[in-house]
C-alpha cells in the first residue's frame, strides 16, 4: 500500500485519476453547476453528467482541461443497441469525450455473445468516426460490467468481449446496483485482461483509502461521487 501512496505525489496525480460523478436523479441544475464548477477548480480528470445536463456541462467546462463524460444505456443496460449508439451520437455532438455505457447484463448472462460484442463495437465505431473527424484526441469508451450481477464466467466473458470489440476500459459498476466496486472483482478483471487495459473501479468508493485500496487491487481509473472530499481528504494529510 505504501508504494501506492507513493504514486500519488500531489494532489494533480490523484485529481488525474478520478471520473468525478453526479448520475442521482433527484439532483438538481445548481447541484449540477456546484459539481462542474468544483471540477473545473480540482482539475478532475473527467466529470461525468446525465444526457440531459451535456449542454450545461459542456458550458462549464469550456475553458478548463476537464474532459466531459457521459453514461449510455443507464443504469441497467438493456436498452437497445440503436438507443445506445443514437445516445452516443448525442453525447459526441454536445462535447462528450469519455463514454461508459452499461453492457447488455441480460444478453451477457443469456450468452447472446456476438449481440453483445456488436452492441459495443457499433459505439466503439461511432466514437472512432467522429474522432477522425474532430480530430480532437481519442474518445474513451469504458464497458460497465455491473459485476454484482455476474458469475466469475460471465464477468470474464463480457470483459474479453469489451477488449474484442475495441473498448479501451471495463468498469466494476453503475453505483445503481445492489453492490459497487470490490478488491476481488477488481483484481479479478485486472488478472483476466492483463497489464495494458483500463480498469475502471466505481460504486461506494468514498475515502482516500478506499480509492487507495482499489488501485493496489489494479484499478487505474476511480469513478466516484465523492472525489471533492477524496481530494481533499488528501489535502488534509498531504505534506507540504
Amino acid at each position: 500500500m505504501a508504494g501506492t501512496q507513493e504514486r500519488f505525489k500531489n494532489p494533480a496525480d490523484l485529481a488525474q485519476i478520478m471520473d468525478s460523478t453526479l448520475l442521482r436523479p433527484e439532483a438538481v441544475e445548481a447541484e449540477y453547476v456546484a459539481f462542474l464548477r468544483e471540477a473545473v477548480d480540482a482539475d478532475f480528470r473527467c466529470a461525468f453528467v446525465p444526457l440531459f445536463y451535456l449542454p450545461l456541462a459542456q458550458k462549464e467546462l469550456a475553458r478548463s482541461h476537464v474532459r466531459l463524460g457521459a453514461p449510455l444505456g443507464f443504469p441497467l443496460g438493456y436498452t437497445m443497441g440503436e438507443a445506445k449508439k443514437y445516445e452516443a451520437v448525442l453525447a459526441l455532438q454536445h462535447g462528450a469525450r469519455d463514454l461508459d455505457m452499461v453492457i447488455n447484463i441480460s444478453a451477457l448472462k443469456s450468452r447472446r455473445y456476438q449481440d453483445v460484442h456488436d452492441e459495443i463495437a457499433e459505439v466503439v465505431r461511432v466514437c472512432r468516426r467522429y474522432d477522425a473527424g474532430r480530430q480532437e484526441g481519442r474518445t474513451t469508451v469504458k464497458v460497465i460490467l455491473e459485476t454484482c450481477y455476474l458469475t466469475r464466467d460471465e464477468m470474464r466473458r463480457g470483459a474479453e468481449l469489451s477488449r474484442e470489440a475495441g473498448a479501451d476500459f471495463v468498469k466494476t459498476s453503475t453505483g445503481f446496483g445492489p453492490a459497487g466496486a470490490t478488491v476481488e472483482d477488481v483484481a479479478f478483471l485486472r488478472e483476466v485482461m492483463g497489464p495494458g487495459f483500463g480498469i475502471k473501479a466505481s460504486g461506494g468508493i468514498r475515502t482516500l483509502q478506499d480509492l487507495y485500496t482499489m488501485v493496489e487491487a489494479g484499478a487505474n481509473r476511480i469513478g466516484t461521487g465523492a472525489a471533492g472530499a477524496i481530494l481533499a481528504e488528501f489535502l488534509h494529510s498531504y505534506r507540504w
